[in-house]
């Protein structure tokens, strides 16, 4: 009995496309790259004036460069910012640090971080790269942030109120984050009611333990008393 086989079809050598290897990742991909280059290209805008490409290709590029940033893609966000400031962001203001931040990208953190990407710039939503990394809980980003002199920057009272929901949530992973942020864990909401209340109240003996290892005072007043 015979049996048919298919040959195989193997793509052209193309040293553009190979898979390099940087930060532990592939570095290069054949369709996002493509895509870049057919926007690039701009047959589409060939009829714009060039304030208008400009301006265009301007609120593409940090999408593309966030993308990078998702695929560890290092050749290629350098690439992008031979022609991007590295602190432009897209149409909700994040950079590519957010996005690094969010994903908990460490080496693109750093990589970032040297060429002068700010740490401090705030998203339309009102955060920070330090928050985003909070908020994910990535606590090797939290501290690369801190040691380069990132704060939070965040309301107060929205910080009280982060940290109330961890209670609630049961989250420690996220209540740690928020310590190693440097967050006043005593810090109250609007009615005065902070985590460490939140905690007795849920009768949440761990939670209670971990507020009190990262620094949470139990002398705090709820509501009107909360101000003595």
């Amino acid at each position: 009995m015979y049996y048919e086989t298919k040959e195989k079809r193997e793509e052209p050598y193309d040293p553009l496309f190979l898979p390099l290897t940087k930060l532990g990742a592939r570095t290069r991909e054949r369709r996002f790259l493509c895509t870049v280059g057919e926007v690039l290209s701009l047959g589409w805008l060939k009829y714009k004036t060039s304030e208008d490409v400009n301006a265009t290709v301007a609120l593409l590029l940090p999408s593309f460069a966030s993308r990078c940033i998702d695929n560890n893609d290092l050749l290629s966000l350098q690439e992008i910012l031979v022609t991007m400031d590295v602190n432009a962001g897209d149409y909700d203001g994040n950079t590519v640090m957010h996005r690094a931040c969010e994903k908990g990208k460490t080496d693109m953190v750093k990589y970032l971080l040297s060429i002068g990407a700010a740490s401090q710039l705030i998203n339309r939503f009102g955060c920070t790269p330090l928050h985003l990394a909070i908020r994910n809980k990535h606590f090797d980003v939290i501290k690369i942030l801190i040691v380069e002199g990132a704060t939070l920057s965040l309301n107060p009272v929205r910080v009280g109120m982060e940290l109330i929901k961890a209670v609630l949530t049961k989250d420690c992973q996220l209540l740690q984050a928020w310590y190693l942020a440097g967050a006043n864990m005593s810090q109250s909401d609007y009615n005065g009611q902070t985590a460490l209340h939140t905690a007795v109240e849920k009768r949440d003996k761990n939670m209670v333990s971990k507020l009190l290892e990262y620094g949470a005072t139990p002398e705090k007043y709820v509501g009107k008393d909360s101000r003595r």
